[in-house]
C-alpha cells in the first residue's frame, strides 16, 4: 500500500474520525553536484558506495576544512555531513599515515554507526576505535597505541581520556582533526559542560604542540556560528547550504480522540502511536517510532506487540538509554541489517544513524524543539522515496497549541541553541578537571574562558588547590572528573537488578521519583516491583510483577530566591529575573489503576531532600490585580494552573522541554511579599533558559493564555492546566481562575 493510501485509509476510518487534522506536503528536491579532485583510492571507494559525484555544499565544505579553517556544517538530515569530514580525514591518513582524528559523539549508537562507515571505505592506513563505556579494560591499551581514528562521547572524554592524557600523549601529538557531531544536541548544561571540556581538550593538544582543526556537524539551528563559537571558543565558518535530494515527505499531525467524558481528556498518545506502528508494520513499512521516555518506550513496544501476529511482532524491538551494552548492540544490528521492520526509541536513535531506507518516522508527542522535531521526522526517507511523518499529539498544552497552529511546525525558523558558558558550577567543576590534568596558570584564560579564573579563586580558598610557583595544583587525592555528571543529573547513576540480572541503570536524580519503593518499573515491556532502594550500595532491587496500576509520586518543594538580577512589564505585573535554590522532597506515592487512572491507594515514603541552586524567572501579582480578577476565592488553584500551562508553553520560545523546567506558585512568598508564580531550571547553575523566558515574557504568557482559552475542556486537563510530572498530584487547579487571572494582567 502506497503512503497516501495509508493516509487515506486512516482519514476515512470512522473509529479514527477527526484524528488526522493536518498533512504537509514538502516537495521533492532535486540535488547539485560539483566536482573535487580527490585521492585516487579514495575516489575509488566513493564509487564503490555509489557516488560518483559530491554535492555542491559537501565540496564547498571539505575545502575550508582542507585549508585548515575550523567550520560547521548545518544542514538537515540525508544531506551527507559525514562525508564532509570523512574525506578530510581519510585524506590526510593517506598522505600521512602518522595523524590522528578524535570524533565525539553525543550516542553510542551513533558512534558505533559512524565506526562502520569509516571501516567500509578499506583504508588500509585508517585504524579505526570506538573508546567508551562499552570498551572493554582489556582493548583499551591497544586501541591508544594502534588507532589513528577514534571515536569516542563527551562523557569518556571528560572522565576516561583528558583525565589520563598521558597515556595519550602520542595521539595527541599527531591529532589533526576533531570533529563534535550532532552539535545541536548540546545545548543547555549538557552543552555548557561539553563547552569546558573542549576547551580543556585544546588545552591538552597544544600541550602536546598540536593545534587541530575542529569540525562540527548540526541539524538546521537559528545560530549555528554562535553555538560553534561557545562550544570551542574559536573562530568558525558556517556552512549552511544544503544541495541533497529529497523524496517528497508527508507530514501528518495526529490529535488522539476525546474521551466521552467531556473533561477534555484524549485517548494515549503512546496506545495511538502504537496502533499507528502496528498499522505500518502490517503494511512492511520500515518504521521508527519515537517516545519521549524509557516508560513510554517500552508501553509502546508492548502495546504494539500485542497487535501484530507473532511473525510481525518479532520484527520489532525497543531500544533506549538503560540497556546493557550487549542489547543495545543486538538491536542496531538487526535494524542495519534489516532484519527489522520496526524499532520502537528514545531519542538515542534520533540522530544521524544510517538504519538504511525507512519508510515512515512516528513521533510520539512533540519532542520539545524544533531542530528534534525535523530530525525525527527526517528519519525516514532517507533517499528520493516518498516518507511520511506522522506527529501524535499529547494531552499537554503545547502539544495541543501545535495541532491548530500548524504554521509554527512547518513556517517557524529553527530555534537558536544556547548554552550558558557563565555558569559558576560548571566553571568550578572544570577548573578542579583543569587542574588535575596540568597545573593551571593565568595564560590557560585564553584557552579555558575568563570564568576560569574567579572558579580557581574559589577552589583555592576551599583548598582543592594549592599556589607553587606561580601555579595551582590539584591537592585532593581522588581525581575531580568521575564526581562530575556533564548531563546534569547530579550524581551517578543506580543500577537497576532483578535476581543476579542486570537490568540497567537509573540517573539519581530520577530514582526517588521512578524508583522508590513500591514504585512500578518498565523494562523492555514487562513490569517489575521495587523491593529495595539501597542508596549507600547506588542500587535498585526489582522482582517482576504483572501489576494493573502505575505509581505517581508527590513532592514538597521549598524555593529561596538568592539574588534579582532584572525587572521587566508583563502586561499589568512585573517580571523578574534571578537566581533561586529550590529544595524538592518525595514524600509519597499513589497507585492508579491503568486505563481508567482509577485511585487504588496513597502510600507515605520518608526520603532525603535534595537540593538546587538555579536560574529563574517569577511574576509577582499584588493583591489589588488579584480582586481584579476576582480568584480570591481559589487562589491557590488560579496561581498553580497558570503555573502549570506557563511551564507546559515555555518550550515554544525557548530551547528546552518541560523537563527541564520546574515551577511553584504560592499565595504569599516571603521574597516578593505577595502572589507568586516561579519558573526554575532544572540544573545546577541554570542552562541559559530563564533570560530566553524573562526576554519573550509577554509572547509567552499570551500563548499560555490563548492555549487555556482553546482547550475545550470545562474544569481543566493535561491538555492546558494539567501536568504529568506536579508533585502536587495536580491539586488544586482553576482552569477558569487562571484564565481570569492572566486575562486581567495581560488586559486581553
Amino acid at each position: 500500500m502506497e503512503l497516501a493510501d495509508l493516509l487515506a485509509s486512516w482519514e476515512a476510518d470512522p473509529d479514527r474520525d477527526g484524528e488526522l487534522v493536518h498533512v504537509e506536503r514538502i516537495p521533492q528536491r532535486s540535488a547539485i553536484h560539483s566536482d573535487l579532485e580527490l585521492n585516487p583510492l579514495l575516489q575509488v571507494r566513493l564509487r564503490e558506495r555509489g557516488i560518483d559525484h559530491l554535492y555542491r555544499h559537501q565540496v564547498a565544505a571539505i575545502q575550508q576544512i582542507r585549508e585548515g579553517r575550523h567550520v560547521i556544517l548545518a544542514a538537515g538530515t540525508a544531506s551527507g555531513k559525514s562525508l564532509c569530514f570523512q574525506v578530510p580525514i581519510l585524506e590526510s591518513l593517506l598522505t600521512d599515515p602518522i595523524t590522528s582524528s578524535l570524533l565525539i559523539y553525543p550516542t553510542k549508537a551513533l558512534a558505533q554507526d559512524q565506526a562502520g562507515s569509516l571501516r567500509r571505505f578499506g583504508i588500509p592506513e585508517a585504524k579505526v576505535a570506538i573508546y567508551d563505556g562499552d570498551t572493554s579494560r582489556e582493548d583499551r591499551p591497544a586501541v591508544r597505541r594502534r588507532s589513528n581514528i577514534v571515536l569516542t562521547n563527551p562523557d569518556m572524554l571528560h572522565v576516561g581520556i583528558l583525565p589520563f592524557h598521558q597515556q595519550w600523549a602520542d595521539f595527541f601529538h599527531r591529532l589533526r582533526y576533531v570533529v563534535i557531531d550532532e552539535a545541536h544536541t548540546l545545548r543547555g548544561i549538557f552543552g555548557t559542560h561539553v563547552a569546558m571540556i573542549l576547551r580543556r581538550l585544546r588545552r591538552l593538544a597544544a600541550h602536546y604542540h598540536s593545534s587541530p582543526t575542529f569540525i562540527l556537524s548540526s541539524a538546521t539551528i537559528g545560530n549555528p556560528g554562535g553555538l560553534a563559537n561557545q562550544l570551542t571558543g574559536l573562530e568558525v565558518v558556517v556552512m549552511d547550504g544544503d544541495d541533497s535530494p529529497r523524496g517528497e515527505r508527508l507530514v501528518a499531525l495526529w490529535n488522539p480522540a476525546l474521551l466521552e467524558d467531556g473533561d477534555g481528556r484524549r485517548r494515549s498518545a503512546a496506545a495511538e502511536a502504537a496502533e499507528l506502528l502496528a498499522d505500518l508494520v502490517r503494511a512492511d513499512r520500515r518504521t521508527i517510532a519515537f517516545a519521549r521516555g524509557r516508560k513510554s518506550t517500552e508501553l509502546i513496544y508492548r502495546w504494539a506487540s500485542e497487535r501484530l501476529d507473532r511473525d510481525k511482532a518479532d520484527r520489532i524491538a525497543p531500544y533506549r538509554a538503560g540497556y546493557t551494552a550487549a542489547q543495545r548492540r543486538e538491536v542496531e544490528q538487526r535494524l542495519f541489517s534489516g532484519d527489522l521492520l520496526g524499532v520502537v526509541a528514545t531519542n538515542a536513535l534520533e540522530l544521524g544513524i544510517d538504519v538504511g531506507g525507512l519508510d515512515a518516522a512516528i513521533v510520539t508527542t512533540f519532542p520539545g524543539t524544533m531542530a528534534a522535531f525535523r530530525q525525527q521526522v527526517g528519519r525516514s526517507g532517507r533517499s528520493i522515496q516518498q516518507s511520511l511523518g506522522v506527529l501524535v499529539a499529547g494531552e499537554d498544552a503545547l502539544d495541543q497549541y501545535l495541532m491548530t497552529h500548524p504554521e509554527e511546525l512547518f513556517s517557524r525558523p529553527s530555534e537558536a541553541v544556547v548554552i550558558n558558558p557563565d555558569n559558576p558550577l560548571v566553571a568550578e567543576a572544570h577548573a578542579a578537571c583543569a587542574a588535575h590534568e596540568l597545573p593551571l596558570d593565568l595564560a590557560d584564560r585564553e584557552t579555558l574562558g575568563s570564568s576560569i579564573e574567579e572558579a580557581a579563586n574559589r577552589l583555592v580558598q576551599a583548598e582543592h588547590l594549592r599556589f607553587k610557583e606561580g601555579r595551582l595544583y590539584w591537592s585532593r587525592r581522588t581525581r575531580p572528573a568521575p564526581s562530575i555528571d556533564i548531563r546534569g543529573s547530579g550524581g551517578p547513576t543506580f543500577t537497576i537488578v532483578a535476581g543476579n540480572t542486570l537490568l540497567g541503570t537509573l540517573e539519581q536524580t530520577r530514582v526517588f521519583r521512578d524508583a522508590h519503593e513500591g514504585a512500578v518499573y518498565l523494562h523492555q515491556g514487562d513490569s517489575y516491583l521495587v523491593e529495595e532502594l539501597d542508596t549507600a550500595r547506588r542500587e535498585v532491587r526489582v522482582r517482576s510483577a504483572d501489576v494493573g496500576y502505575y505509581t505517581q509520586t508527590r513532592q514538597d518543594i521549598n524555593l529561596e530566591v538568592v539574588d534579582h538580577e532584572a525587572s521587566a512589564t508583563v502586561g499589568r505585573v512585573r517580571l523578574h529575573l534571578g537566581r533561586v535554590e529550590v529544595e524538592t522532597q518525595v514524600t509519597g506515592y499513589q497507585k492508579r489503576r491503568l486505563g481508567t487512572r482509577e485511585l487504588i491507594e496513597s502510600v507515605y515514603l520518608n526520603l532525603p531532600p535534595s537540593r538546587l541552586s538555579t536560574q529563574g524567572i517569577w511574576m509577582t501579582i499584588s493583591d489589588q490585580m488579584i480582586a481584579t480578577a476576582q480568584v480570591e476565592a481559589d487562589l491557590l488553584g488560579s496561581l498553580h494552573a497558570a503555573e502549570h500551562a506557563g511551564i507546559a508553553l515555555l518550550p515554544l520560545m525557548a530551547v528546552c522541554d518541560r523537563w527541564d523546567i520546574g515551577g511553584l506558585s504560592t499565595n504569599w512568598h516571603q521574597a516578593t511579599g505577595t502572589s507568586t508564580i516561579f519558573i526554575y531550571e532544572a540544573y545546577p547553575g541554570g542552562a541559559g533558559i530563564s533570560p530566553i523566558a524573562f526576554a519573550v515574557g509577554s509572547r509567552h504568557w499570551r500563548a499560555t493564555l490563548e492555549a487555556m482559552e482553546r482547550c475545550p475542556c470545562r474544569s481543566g486537563c493535561p491538555s492546558c492546566v494539567q501536568s504529568p510530572k506536579c508533585g502536587n498530584l495536580n491539586e488544586p487547579l482553576s482552569k477558569a481562575g487562571a484564565i481570569r487571572l492572566l486575562g486581567t494582567i495581560l488586559d486581553a
